[in-house]
């Protein structure tokens, strides 16, 4: 990894399928579940008809993930537009999904988040681990990966394994490391949310930018979540409001985007046409309220951010 360039440092926290709906607890569970990060940073939890919300710390607020196209946004063409930072959706001519489209992939192995954070000279990490059947899957080199997999590839970054995760530098994609030793049997330990968020943080401060993927939020809404929800609603919180709480927001800047809305509204097992959620705290969260509108401004921001806090700028 490159030494770190900036002063502080930049985590951005992807969550897929979270958007911001209506204030209806049978149906949103932002409503049925009392998250703390919601109620203790921002007093309230987020519905259409009170965002944006703003507290001492942070701003939360929506973000267009249709980009004036009709249907419901989809995963692959609203990820290539964040990492990829070009507007997917309209090269496309619409939205697609789960997989990034075939004739879109070799924009982004062109140029993506994680391939120019490096070849700009900044120490980038991507938190997440990948339990073996993935590595035995892409030795297939396969087209259809999800995309920051297609990030990691293009630019010529290690995947994280089982082995990062015993050492505390990487996390599993559920936060807890439960499922990899109900489902497939690792060996690694389980975490608390409260001790994941540790680990992130501890990690973060050794990079300019550090990305994490988080998915279970979509397939909650898909309804192909197989535990229950409130639980999953549980680590969530407990991982960021812990995190949040911890943040050193002097020097560092935390960004929670989604490519499309979907778990607030667990009555359709459908995406949705609600606004995708961001929320920003720290050093450059009332920029980021300003600055991202829509999915293609977040690569932008990132780098903005970062060059304004390089260390020669300061």
């Amino acid at each position: 990894m490159q030494p770190k360039k900036c002063v502080g440092s930049i985590a951005l926290i992807f969550i897929d399928g979270i958007g911001i709906g209506e204030p209806d607890p049978a149906k949103n569970p932002f409503f049925s579940y009392p998250f703390k990060l919601f109620k203790d940073i921002f007093d309230q939890a987020p519905h259409a008809g009170n965002v944006p919300l703003t507290s001492n710390t942070g701003v939360l607020f929506p973000v267009d993930a249709s980009h004036g196209f009709p249907g419901y946004p989809q995963s692959g063409t609203g990820q290539l537009s964040i990492f990829g930072g070009f507007d997917a959706i309209k090269e496309f001519g619409g939205h697609f999904g789960p997989y990034a489209p075939l004739s879109l992939i070799d924009r982004i192995y062109n140029s993506n988040l994680f391939k120019d954070a490096i070849q700009k000279g900044y120490s980038f990490r991507f938190m997440n681990a990948y339990p073996r059947p993935f590595f035995n899957y892409i030795r297939k080199k396969p087209r259809r990966l999800n995309v920051t997999a297609h990030c990691m590839i293009s630019s010529g970054s290690t995947f994280n394994q089982a082995k990062h995760v015993h050492k505390k530098q990487a996390l599993t994609a559920e936060i807890t490391n439960y499922r990899w030793k109900q489902k497939l049997g690792s060996k690694v330990p389980e975490l608390t949310p409260e001790e994941a968020a540790r680990v992130f943080k501890r990690n973060l401060k050794k990079t300019d930018l550090s990305v994490f993927e988080y998915y279970l939020t979509d397939y909650a809404g898909h309804r192909r979540y197989d535990g229950h929800v409130h639980d999953l609603c549980e680590i969530l919180d407990r991982f960021l409001s812990h995190l949040i709480t911890q943040f050193d927001n002097g020097n560092d800047t935390l960004l929670i985007c989604s490519d499309h809305g979907n778990f607030e509204d667990i009555s359709i097992k459908t995406h949705t046409l609600n606004p995708s959620m961001f929320m920003a705290f720290g050093k450059y969260a009332l920029d980021a309220g300003r600055e991202i509108k829509n999915l293609t401004h977040i690569k932008d921001f990132i780098f903005n951010i970062l060059h304004k806090d390089e260390k020669t700028q300061a």
